[in-house]
């Protein structure tokens, strides 16, 4: 399904709300901070409705801490960020005003270490600091601002999907106007020597970006016309470039690794096991891989066989592939969360909820662990204790759509309609269907009288999401 080009819902923006402060540069005065966030919003929204996000929590979780620790140490740790994964095999990542960096499947699957990723998310975050994406528009004073939006989300589109993306510009494109789309030469410099500098500063090889850039530009021979990779499209890697970004990495010594390099390896397995197109093929390959050991990382290829063997249906065998890595490594997250999902397709949901219970106590309030243990309470039916660890993460600072969903659920489960409603209205304005939100804090108005706190609170949410729907129908 192709993403909507027609009505933008940013595109509400009227010449008063531009008027007001620069921050560090003339984009300020295209867009305002809180304008450049709805802009983002905006695309994120958009990109939920024409695809279903990678929700899985421990992936999530996952791609949004190794985020959250370039951000940490990037030039403006203060601005806030969503990082979000799209399954699509193609190699591919894309920043959005506001914080907003999207990531393919694809470019995990084809990096070969942690370290390559996270370049490529230090040179998007970079992107999004420097504000490149609005500076890009600073001589095209002469276009309105509905016009420049429109451009910024062609563009934005382009990225996530470049047969929408194509399309968008067809709508808005004006006289030589396409041209500015692209980051210029020397954004993508810039992007490239500040992203290198924010992962030294996170622990991570400076090597990692260069060499990454040169496997792509390898693999890019092998393609022509429209199969580049769109990785390529958006940010053109040159020969001069990939020299440069080597020039720049050997002046920063080799940094000892930070994270848990592992990890990353078992999520990528986890991810190809999720995005096969054919899961008959892949067993056998990890079967292969586990017997000749030319897997990439030994653990992490028993680790996907477990996964792989689970998801077709034969638990014994995954069960016994699993064991044997948690007889090596038995606190290991991953590997008890791989128990719990077998427990509970052979239908012992008790022994499920048990491993989620011990491991809090060696990983409080984790987010995939939270997530995962509060799906089997509401299967065992415990809704009440399901909503007091949702409420923690929330209390955490960890909202999601799933999150929201759950609550709903829970809700539901106990009775509770009016917050039931409420939750889910949350569920639906996270991923930007305004409407559905709505309709759903009317039906909690409706279970909520007699209770004026709660109606109130209600009722106030309800206008705010009222006027957001008004100002789309005026743009």
């Amino acid at each position: 399904m192709l993403l909507g080009v027609i009505s933008w819902p940013w595109v509400m923006l009227n010449s008063a709300d531009i008027e007001l402060p620069e921050i560090g540069d003339s984009a300020g005065a295209l867009v305002s901070p809180q304008q450049e966030y709805q802009i983002g919003q905006a695309f994120f929204w958009r990109i939920q409705q024409s695809v279903d996000l990678i929700s899985d929590p421990e992936l999530t979780s996952y791609i949004q801490s190794l985020g959250y620790r370039l951000v940490a140490s990037s030039d403006a740790p203060h601005l806030p960020f969503t990082f979000f994964m799209v399954p699509d095999s193609s190699v591919n990542a894309f920043a959005a005003p506001g914080g907003f960096i999207g990531m393919n499947s694809g470019l995990i699957l084809t990096s070969q270490t942690e370290d390559e990723v996270a370049s490529v998310l230090a040179h998007e975050i970079a992107h999004i600091t420097q504000r490149h994406l609005l500076r890009s528009f600073e001589k095209s004073q002469q276009l309105n601002l509905a016009t420049k939006v429109g451009l910024i989300a062609a563009l934005l589109l382009g990225a996530a999907d470049p047969a929408a993306g194509s399309a968008a510009l067809m709508a808005v494109q004006a006289g030589g106007v396409q041209a500015q789309l692209n980051f210029t030469r020397a954004h993508e410099s810039e992007a490239d020597n500040l992203g290198m500098l924010t992962l030294v500063r996170s622990g991570f090889d400076a090597q990692a970006m260069p060499a990454f850039f040169e496997r792509l530009q390898k693999t890019s021979r092998f393609y022509s016309g429209n199969k580049v990779p769109e990785f390529l499209r958006t940010h053109p890697v040159t020969t001069s470039r990939i020299a440069n970004a080597r020039g720049r990495a050997v002046r920063y010594p080799l940094q000892r690794q930070l994270g848990d390099s592992l990890h990353f390896y078992l999520m990528r397995e986890k991810l190809r096991v999720m995005a096969a197109p054919n899961l008959t093929e892949l067993t056998q390959y990890y079967e292969d891989a586990v017997k000749t050991g030319k897997g990439l990382n030994d653990v992490a290829t028993q680790y996907g066989y477990s996964l792989a063997l689970s998801a077709g249906g034969n638990y014994t065998s995954a069960r016994k592939v699993l064991q044997t890595l948690i007889d090596q490594d038995g606190d290991r997250l991953s590997y008890q969360l791989a128990l719990a999902d077998i427990e509970i397709a052979v239908g012992r949901l008790s022994a499920a909820l048990q491993i989620y219970q011990f491991n809090q106590k060696l990983y409080p309030d984790d987010q995939a662990l939270t997530m995962n243990q509060v799906a089997a309470l509401l299967l065992a039916n415990l809704p009440k204790q399901a909503t007091q660890l949702l409420l923690r993460q929330l209390d955490l600072g960890s909202p999601s759509a799933q999150l929201y969903k759950l609550l709903a659920q829970a809700k539901g489960k106990m009775g509770e309609k009016s917050q039931s409603h409420g939750w889910l209205a949350e569920y639906y304005y996270s991923a930007g269907r305004l409407e559905q939100a709505a309709d759903q804090l009317r039906l909690a108005a409706g279970f909520a009288k007699g209770d004026e706190y709660q109606l109130s609170k209600i009722n106030s949410r309800l206008r705010e999401v009222e006027t957001t729907l008004a100002q789309l129908e005026e743009s």
